[in-house]
């Protein structure tokens, strides 16, 4: 097994872990009788662990090795899991739980990334940059599918998905320790600790080519499956409410995946308006289902914005690999995904949005007129 492959299959069960909780946020709400707005502070809790596990594992990484920063964190991400396989009965073990898969998560999401793009020398045009989003986004996806079905059909749903999850992440973290490279860079200077690498050399680039495309990278699948099913109403989800999200998730990330071809086409700057242009009409799409109540809709628009979001991902995952120094490379890419991550707060925006002005078709189509206009907006 390559170098590559044994830290994308930790990235793989880093995201599994992440996002499978999407689809078991129906369960808690009956279980415990939760206030409608219990689950957002869930996935919101989640947020607020991640933004410094990705700020800090970068320049640390960047200073210590990857391996140094990854490893623990992973470590820290199975002791998460099990907590929350342990707290389904308490809210606030759960907070306590996603807080701390926020937190390890970060701290191995931004490094091993960049470690896979270390160990893919063999590849060029990117595709280190694929290998990492390729990894991630299948453990996105494939976590919210199979907890799903678990919780919908199997004994234990607070339990079994846990479990299951926690032998996966032990598997994963006991190959990818095995992995050659990961060591201190030999061209790594003392100087200030938290060092982003973002100067005169790269603040144009990354200001004009990155941050306006970065928000909807995550914003493009937390509206296929989080902000459309609220739209349309359970009732659209049928008689498997948890196993439904959980495939539609399943759905928007293969998309992401299954799009990866698109970016060895272009430049980082011209893929990224590509997968915005997507993403945008995944949402035209999104608007149309939620206006005339077609079910069918929300499955193709969840496609369609899952493959926005995969051309989106690998774009700017690339560009950052081209335009930071070595010696700066993880905190480049922590911004990077600090900024992608606050695209997970469009359900909410949107909800917000919708009890305001605007009706759900129309907040929808603002988000594909912002995502046109972003597109139209970067420069190299």
């Amino acid at each position: 097994m390559k170098a590559w492959h044994r830290i994308a299959l930790l990235l793989f069960a880093i995201g599994w872990g992440a996002n499978h909780f999407v689809s078991l946020l129906l369960m808690y709400r009956d279980r415990l009788a939760l206030d409608p707005a219990a689950p957002a502070i869930l996935l919101g809790i989640y947020a607020l662990g991640l933004v410094p596990g990705l700020i800090l594992s970068g320049p640390l990484s960047d200073r210590y090795g990857r391996r140094a920063i990854v490893l623990p964190g992973a470590v820290i991400a199975l002791a998460a899991s099990a907590l929350l396989g342990a707290g389904g009965d308490s809210f606030v073990l759960l907070l306590a739980g996603r807080l701390v898969y926020g937190v390890g998560c970060g701290a191995v999401m931004n490094p091993g990334a960049v470690w896979v793009l270390e160990e893919s020398g063999d590849v060029a045009g990117g595709g280190g940059a694929r290998r990492a989003t390729i990894a991630l986004s299948a453990g996105f996806g494939f976590g919210p599918l199979l907890s799903g079905v678990l919780a919908q059909y199997a004994p234990a749903p607070t339990l079994l998905p846990y479990a299951v999850h926690v032998v996966v992440l032990a598997a994963a973290i006991a190959i990818a320790a095995t992995a050659p490279g990961g060591r201190r860079s030999p061209t790594s200077q003392p100087g200030p600790l938290l060092r982003i690498g973002l100067d005169a050399t790269n603040r144009g680039a990354f200001l004009a080519g990155i941050a306006p495309m970065a928000p909807f990278v995550f914003a493009f699948p937390a509206i296929a499956f989080a902000a459309l099913p609220a739209m349309l109403g359970s009732d659209a989800l049928g008689s498997a409410p948890i196993a439904y999200i959980g495939v539609l998730a399943a759905i928007t990330l293969a998309a992401g995946v299954l799009a990866q071809p698109v970016t060895r086409r272009f430049a980082p700057i011209p893929a990224a308006r590509v997968g915005l242009a997507i993403g945008a009409a995944g949402c035209a799409l999104g608007a149309a289902a939620v206006a005339w109540h077609v079910v069918p809709l929300l499955v193709a628009s969840a496609a369609i914005l899952g493959a926005g979001y995969g051309v989106c991902m690998t774009a700017g995952l690339r560009r950052v690999e081209l335009i930071a120094r070595a010696e700066t490379r993880g905190g480049l890419t922590g911004l990077y995904y600090v900024l992608a991550y606050i695209g997970m707060a469009a359900p909410w925006l949107l909800a917000l949005a919708t009890r305001s002005a605007l009706t759900g078709p129309q907040s929808l189509l603002v988000v594909a007129a912002l995502a046109v206009l972003a597109a139209f907006g970067l420069r190299a």
